[in-house]
Parts: structure tokens; sequence; C-alpha cells
């Protein structure tokens, strides 16, 4: 079965179902999408809409291999695996375009041999020489964001979408279906796992009128909020409003689920390790609402309907993780800390889990289930505690958004992730020769007065001002390294290198710095291309600047 594009998404649970609005934009292009997905999701992918096909890696098999424990007994097994399973892809997949969105060397090594030719793959991609580079401009962004917390404000759904628009819009006609670019949405489990999450769920208490979910684990235990605290919520929940909490999470999480009962003191159901992903699906379907940590099971949860109360701590960030379904609510510490960087170490030992108290978590649940509104559990206590975000969409692009219900938009974080967002979609649609929206002119005066009045911007302007105006004059250098001046190629290098390291002075600007290098490096043989890079970049640079002191 031959599909138009290949997707590579071998990373995580919540990352393969991030995926889902990908399989929408092609079906509205008119395309087929397939996916090589790891092998230990792959009970996952019925759920999985407008895709044509899948093919699970076989990655354990291959480790296994690769340790000598293969047929032959030698680590040469691995290969030979690996090469019989891009053999078959190639026959029944007959890939026009790979799309890979996994940035790991093994990947793009995959993703290589995949594709009919090497210029035929879009996203994290290798050159001739074996060397890692990113190819569009969404890609490189995507891996630039991922260096410092601050500099991530879209969500990963929609990454992912931009990353993959390049080839979408090469080889697919313009969606005319009048369906929006939203996407998203799972299909329903299957009647099978419905019916065992349905015989699961039938030992609730008596009184029981429905059903909470707790996601107790987390991708890193600095995640995770403490259990005792979410046995506090399970039991009110269940005095106030005769909701049993449903404990879900894998059978590595039996010892959470543990600790969660010893603190308990109402009922509960534990389905922690008992259930498939189908199963899990089906549980997940016929909740009220899920309260957990930044997990797949939330990305699951929002791409069933299922709302999410959501918290994130350490390196979890609302903004890029959250889930993708309007709706939900996002609590982040409100501390001056939070989000932390990926490599850091916690210099306060991990206050962040212990700041949002199990009063806020229940007091914001319970005003939703009774009002169907997340402010109305919004009080000047909660404000102390955390910043809440309620999920939305961005009216002009269609994006995944957040509005702040705690009054916390007009810090100085809240401002830089905001002005990110107009910035760099202004900057990456002009590269990509996608038509600009009204971009960072159409915020708000009040919030662009606040944004000028920030200690981030008063302490960035300089640096970018200085980063503009290398910028402004690369173009006169390109064009006088065309004609042959003397000396004039070392001057352009060295006025590249300086604006790349001016850009990474800062932590705020190293997604740019990043972003900088990628794209003067994709163009350094043409130097016309690397001019108009330098009059794009300036430009943006420049209506930034205006709009931040005017």
């Amino acid at each position: 079965m031959s599909v138009d594009i290949l997707f590579l998404n071998l990373t995580r649970f919540g990352d393969l179902l991030q995926s889902q609005a990908l399989f929408e934009d092609c079906r509205r292009a008119g395309l087929r999408a397939g996916l090589i997905c790891l092998e230990n999701f792959a009970a996952a992918l019925p759920l999985l809409r407008s895709l044509a096909e899948a093919w699970p890696l076989p990655g354990g098999e291959f480790l296994r291999r690769l340790d000598g424990n293969g047929p032959g007994g030698s680590w040469h097994d691995a290969p030979a695996l690996l090469l019989d399973f891009v053999d078959r892809l190639r026959r029944e997949a007959a890939p026009r375009h790979i799309v890979n969105l996994t940035a790991t060397l093994p990947a793009r090594l995959l993703a290589s041999l995949l594709a009919p030719s090497l210029e035929a793959v879009t996203g994290f991609a290798m050159d001739r020489e074996g060397f890692g580079f990113c190819q569009g401009n969404w890609a490189a962004y995507l891996c630039g964001s991922t260096l410092k917390r601050c500099n991530a404000p879209f969500n990963m759904q929609d990454m992912f979408r931009m990353a993959a628009r390049p080839a979408i819009h090469a080889l697919g006609h313009p969606a005319d279906d009048g369906e929006g670019v939203r996407g998203g949405r799972l299909l329903p489990p299957s009647d099978t796992a419905s019916a065992q999450a349905a015989a699961l769920l039938a030992g609730a208490p008596e009184g029981c009128r429905g059903f909470v979910g707790l996601q107790l684990g987390a991708s890193h235990p600095a995640r995770q909020w403490p259990q005792h605290f979410f046995a506090q919520v399970g039991d009110g929940l269940w005095q106030t409003a005769r909701l049993c909490p449903v404990l879900l999470g894998t059978s590595a999480e039996r010892p959470l689920a543990r600790a969660y009962g010893q603190h308990a003191r109402g009922p509960f159901l534990d389905a922690v390790g008992a259930t498939s992903l189908p199963v899990l699906a089906g549980l997940v379907a016929r909740l009220r609402l899920l309260v957990t940590n930044d997990t797949g099971t939330m990305h699951l949860a929002a791409g069933l309907g299922i709302p999410s109360l959501a918290i994130f701590l350490a390196t979890a960030q609302a903004w890029d993780t959250g889930p993708y379904l309007e709706g939900c609510c996002c609590l982040e510490p409100a501390l001056p800390c939070h989000p932390c960087g990926f490599q850091h170490v916690c210099p306060h030992d991990g206050r962040c889990r212990m700041h949002i108290s199990p009063r806020t978590v229940l007091r914001l649940a319970l005003g939703w289930l009774e009002s169907g509104r997340w402010d109305t559990g919004v009080d000047n206590a909660l404000r102390q505690e955390a910043r809440v975000w309620l999920t939305a969409r961005d009216d002009g692009s269609g994006f995944a958004d957040l509005v702040c219900l705690s009054g916390h938009e007009y810090e100085d974080r809240s401002l830089w992730l905001r002005l990110q967002r107009r910035f760099w979609q202004a900057l990456l649609d002009d590269l990509d020769g996608v038509p600009v929206p009204s971009g960072i002119s159409a915020l708000p005066p009040d919030f662009l007065e606040a944004a000028g009045a920030s200690g981030t911007t008063h302490a960035l302007l300089p640096v970018l001002r200085e980063a503009g105006h290398f910028l402004a004059a690369l173009p006169d250098q390109c064009r006088l390294a065309a004609a042959g001046h003397p000396r004039m190629g070392q001057l352009l290098l060295r006025a590249c290198d300086h604006v790349q390291r001016l850009l990474e002075s800062r932590d705020e600007l190293t997604s740019l710095g990043y972003f900088w290098h990628e794209a003067r490096q994709a163009r350094g043989d043409k130097l016309d291309a690397l001019a108009r890079l330098a009059r794009t970049f300036s430009c943006r640079l420049q209506e930034l600047d205006a709009l931040l002191t005017s």
C-alpha cells in the first residue's frame, strides 16, 4: 500500500498522539499518510484518524540482536534486521516523501535509507557526508526551541504540523472542505476495548455518580505531583461530588498507586498496570475529568475530547506540551524558577512539586464540575501558588493557545513567550513564502506597553539592535563577496559568526541563535539566498524594536 508521505515518529507515546493533526492535514490536502512508530506503541494505532497505513519498528528485537542474542548469535543480525525492514517498507510504502520528526541520528539515517532521494526528506535529515541538519525552517526552529524552556511558545502538535508543511504543500492541493486546521481528534476506542474498560469500572462503590481519572506518574520523578496530594484530591472528589477516582498508569507506576492507597481515605479503583493502550483509551473515554501530570495519558484524553486538569512541574510547561484540546486547565507553579532547563540541577530541592496544594487542585476541579468554568475556582490564595492557563485557539492562526486565568499574563516570562509567538510565526511564514498574517502588530496596545516596560525586554533590546545592525549590512557584504572583493568572504563569515554569538549570549535568544546558524549554513554556498535571509531577519527585528519602543 503506497503512501505519499511517510512520517517517522520514534519518540514517546504522547508525541505519537500529537502527530494526529498531521494526518488530518494530509487527508485535507488529498495525500495518503503513512507512519513508522515504535513497536511498543503499535496498539494505539487504531486510534489514529486519517492514517492510511503504519509500520511499527521492531526496536526491542533490534536491540536484542545488537547484544548478540539473535538467531545467529552475532550483532551483525541487528543491521540485517534493519535492512530487511527498510527493504520491506520500500516495497510496501513506496513513499514519495519522508517527514522525520525524530531528531536522533538513527532516525535521520532511517529516513535517508527510506527516501527516494536525500532531497525527499523534510524535518530532521542527514546530508551526503552523514552530518545531521534540519530540512525546513520550522524544523530548525523546533530543534532550537528545545535548548531553553523560555523559547518554546508553540504547542508541539502545531510545531509538528508546521515542520511538515513544506512537504504537504509541495505534494498536495489546497484544502477546500471548510474544516479548518485544528485536527488532533482521535478515533473512539473499539467496542472490545470499551467493554473491557466497562468491566474494570463495574467495581465502583455504591452511590458512584461518575469517574475522575488520576494519572500519578510522569516521564521523570521531578515532574510528578506528590501521591498524597493526589489522594487528598481523590478523597475530596468522592466526598463532595461522589465521583470515584480511577488510578491510571503503566505497571512501572504501581509503587505510585500503592503510595496513593496508603494515604487515601475514600474509595478508588486501581487500574495501574492493568490496561493495554486500547483499554486505557476505553477508560479515559468514560471519565468526567482527568487530573494528571504532563503525560501521554493527558494527550490521549485531549484526543478523545476529555478535559484535563494538568499540572506542569520542573521542565514541563503548558505552552509547548499542553493538551491540544480547548477548555482544559493547566497549572504551573507560580515560581520565578519555573520551568527549569532540561540539564538543570534544582537548587531548591524540587520545591515546585509541593508549591501547588491539593486545596487548589480540588477547588478548580469542583468549580469546573459544578459550573463548566475553571475561573470559578480561582482566588487570591490560588494566585500565589499557581499560574492557571485555559487552553484555547488563536483566532488568527488556528494554533493552540493559552489564556491566563490567574493574572500572570503580564509576567516577564509570559510577555516574552507571547511576543515570540508573533515574531516567530511572521519570520517563519515569510521564509516559507506563506502570506504573513498581521503578526506582532496585532497584539493589543496594553500588552505592548507592558512588554516594552518589562525587564526582559530592556535586557534584550540592545542585543537585538546590535544583531540587527550587522544583519542589515550583510546583503551588501554578500554582493561584494560575489563580485570577488578581496577579503570580503572572510569579513562576511566573521559578521555571520558575530550575529550568532550575540544571540547566543542571552538565554532568551538561544533558539534564534540556533536558527540563524542552521539557516545560514543551509545557504552558505548561495550568497543571494544568504542576503535574502539577512534582510528578512533584519526586517523582523526592526519591526519588533519599533513596536516595543513606540
